[in-house]
């Protein structure tokens, strides 16, 4: 057995799986090419010794950062205009131990991972290596942000490099930066200090749990450049406090995000506790928008599976039926470049759920045994994610329909994060398919008190569900109404108003709004998605279903 200290370059060929599936001579013929005409040739060049070939990769060990660096850098130009050939690099360092049949060190373990986060056709690098470059050497490369990787203990900071042909249109390479100021305390007595400092902290660390984006902590050091600044004031009168907040773009200085949060504070540190989970809720809808701007127009296939999942949020919060079809290809793609990687799968089971939600249609078959391997992996290998155990809280709601199991999956999700919106959605699941519908509605409101919520719409149709199968029918009405005033052409919307008003006994009114409906289009749409439904009140899926017509005829 030998030990030894190196650089180690990690490459992968995207799609080989694909290109083997389709036409094993050409793959083979290609990664012949690839390896005798390019990849190991430039690797001698520059003093690279191949530890292990893959079939459809390497394990290359440098002598110096440099080396390994620039070994990538050719390759990957050498092949930015191939029309069929892209690889992926991720390097690091550390000690190599080889014995008579394998590889082993933690290094060779990193540089595996950051080649599955590496996108196609660029380098991803450890800060370690990064470190370890020229100014020179360094240009190209942008600040990818942390990544948490697989039996890593710590997040590892990387800096990418793609070739200039791969990112046309990007608007920036650079991961966005949210500089958190302290925060002005009015009046600056001890007590409103502390509490301002605690708030203060809170938020530094709800920030940095978000991914897509880093959060510098400017009460500690002020220098580095930051995208945006979060600002406030802490203001208590008497026993009420008011936080103002407000994100600035500091390019131009525009204001991309405020609020104000106002109650009674009797207790200082309640208020602030109270207030720090409304933040972190809101800015989390605003920052899993931030990244996408970064990666701008680049094709799908020049983004790694990191920038494929930012693409497929973007494309979710559109909320168009379109953007959902295009979400779940783009997830398909991830999950592709990256089998294992939780939450490309968890997203994709969501996209696919919401495709079915949308048509009202039943999961089944090959689809359905998918849909749970994917989200049982999801849940494995991300057991702190709050969304991967909403993700199979909701595909149980639908498929399965146990609400002891829902009710699991749902509790896990608020135990990690009892301030996430759908953390309540899932506890209204769980509630309605056990018919305990006060409770279901008093869930799904509180998991739906963010009105920046692009899905409130959407999510406030299951509250009306929970309302009308309780026999509220008139807190229904009143739920649809301001629904209504929101998205006026929703068809789906007025069929359940509908419904509601005939059990109250309106049902001049129900007729009036029937005749209304009538001049909308009863086709799919992605607010009315189908809702969860307990047992009793399973024929509300017919009556709410795109092309169900006159819904009178159900109650008459």
């Amino acid at each position: 057995m030998s030990r030894r200290f190196a650089f180690i370059q990690a490459a992968d060929l995207v799609d080989y799986s694909l290109m083997m599936a389709k036409d094993e001579s050409r793959a083979i013929a290609l990664i012949h090419e690839l390896r005798d005409k390019l990849f190991e040739p430039i690797v001698a060049k520059y003093e690279g010794e191949v530890l292990k070939r893959m079939g459809d990769g390497w394990i290359v060990a440098y002598p110096n950062a440099a080396s390994t660096v620039l070994a990538a850098l050719e390759v990957q130009s050498g092949l930015a205009e191939h029309p069929n050939t892209r690889l992926r690099m991720g390097i690091h360092m550390g000690d190599i131990v080889k014995d008579e049949t394998d590889l082993y060190g933690t290094g060779i373990n990193i540089a595996c991972r950051l080649q599955t986060e590496a996108p196609p056709g660029g380098v991803l690098i450890s800060a370690e290596v990064y470190n370890q470059l020229s100014e020179k050497q360094c240009a190209g490369f942008s600040d990818a942000g942390s990544f948490k990787l697989k039996n890593i203990p710590r997040p590892i900071q990387c800096f990418q490099w793609r070739p200039d042909k791969l990112t046309v249109s990007s608007r920036s390479n650079e991961v966005p930066t949210i500089g958190v100021e302290r925060l002005v305390a009015a009046p600056p007595d001890e007590e409103t200090k502390a509490a301002a400092e605690d708030l203060h902290e809170q938020i530094v660390y709800g920030l940095s749990r978000r991914t897509g984006i880093k959060v510098r902590d400017m009460s500690v050091s002020t220098t580095g450049r930051t995208t945006y600044n979060l600002r406030g004031r802490f203001r208590r009168s008497g026993n009420r406090a008011r936080v103002n907040l407000s994100l600035v773009l500091l390019d131009d200085a525009t204001t991309v995000w405020a609020d104000v949060f106002e109650d009674e504070a009797t207790d200082l540190f309640a208020f602030t506790d109270e207030v720090a989970a409304e933040v972190d809720a809101k800015l989390r809808l605003f920052v899993n928008s931030l990244d996408n701007n970064r990666i701008g127009e680049i094709p799908d296939e020049n983004l790694s599976v990191s920038e494929l999942r930012t693409r497929a949020a973007g494309l979710f919060y559109e909320c168009t039926i379109p953007d959902l079809e295009r979400c779940v290809s783009v997830l398909d793609r991830a999950r592709r470049l990256s089998p294992r990687d939780g939450m490309s799968q968890c997203m994709w089971a969501i996209g696919v759920l919401q495709r079915y939600k949308v048509r009202f249609e039943a999961v089944e078959g090959e689809t359905l045994d998918e849909l749970a391997r994917a989200l049982d992996l999801a849940v494995e290998l991300l057991p702190q994610s709050d969304f991967a155990f909403f993700a199979r809280c909701m595909f149980r709601s639908l498929t399965e329909r146990d609400p002891t199991k829902v009710m699991s999956d749902a509790k896990a999700c608020y135990n990690l994060s009892p301030n996430y919106p759908q953390a309540h959605i899932g506890l209204g699941y769980a509630y309605t398919l056990s018919q305990e519908y006060q409770k279901a509605a008093a869930a799904i409101r509180k998991g739906t008190e963010l009105r920046n919520d692009p899905f409130w719409t959407y999510r406030r149709l299951q509250l009306a569900v929970a309302e009308y199968c309780g026999a509220d029918y008139e807190e229904a009405v009143s739920t649809l109404r301001e629904m209504i005033d929101l998205k006026p052409s929703v068809r789906g919307f007025r069929k359940l108003l509908i419904l509601s008003l005939w059990q109250l006994g309106h049902h001049d009114e129900a007729r009036k709004e029937e005749a209304l409906a009538a001049q909308l289009e009863d086709v799919e749409n992605f607010f009315v998605q189908e809702p969860i439904l307990p047992d009793t009140h399973l024929w509300l899926r017919e009556a709410l279903a795109p092309g169900s017509g006159d819904v009178l005829r159900f109650v008459e």
